[in-house]
């Protein structure tokens, strides 16, 4: 009988160890899971949701998430809509527990220029920030390349006409960090 709990007892340890190896692989397998999430899927589990979100100049922003590409968020603020380059942000200060990756392999590589082109078309009215907040310039963009824009410069309350275009500017979109709607701007 004394074997019984011998064996008892041994069984219990094999089945203990093994939970721990079980434990042990499933952690690891969740490091891993981790270690792949962009900060963009992150984000997009944040659609709808306000975010206090401060950028590599010391703004900070209080945006709530409407939309997300590969390398930008777009959204709004207290001031109306905006486009931030994901390379301009330093911190999130707000939870962001869900993840959801785009399961479109179309809709997953939409860089900036989309967006940007959208905004050409739509001949909407805006401001580019660059770096420490400094803008860059203010109108309609005209053209969109693959690394840069032109911005038909015109003020911010004036229609894109020729007689009100200044001038045109081309910008590298490794300078944009901020793009608001012109309208959002002016308040």
């Amino acid at each position: 009988m004394r074997w019984d709990g011998l064996f008892a007892d041994l069984e219990a340890q094999l089945a203990h160890g093994r939970w721990q190896d079980t434990e042990a692989e499933a952690a690891e397998l969740t490091r891993g899971e981790r270690a792949s999430v962009a900060l963009a899927d992150r984000l997009r589990g944040a659609l709808g949701a306000p975010l206090t979100v401060l950028l590599i100049d010391g703004q900070r922003l209080q945006l709530t998430v409407s939309t997300v590409g590969s390398s930008w968020v777009g959204g709004s603020d207290r001031t109306g809509s905006l486009v931030l380059n994901l390379d301009a942000v330093a911190a999130i200060d707000s939870p962001l527990p869900v993840t959801a990756p785009q399961d479109s392999p179309g809709r997953r590589n939409l860089g900036v220029g989309f967006l940007y082109r959208s905004l050409s078309r739509a001949r909407a009215g805006v401001v580019v920030s660059g770096l420490e907040g400094r803008v860059l310039g203010e109108g309609t963009i005209d053209r969109v390349g693959l690394d840069h824009l032109d911005l038909a410069v015109h003020p911010r309350d004036e229609q894109r006409r020729g007689r009100n275009v200044r001038g045109l500017r081309v910008i590298p979109y490794g300078a944009i960090h901020l793009v608001r709607s012109a309208h959002a701007s002016s308040v």
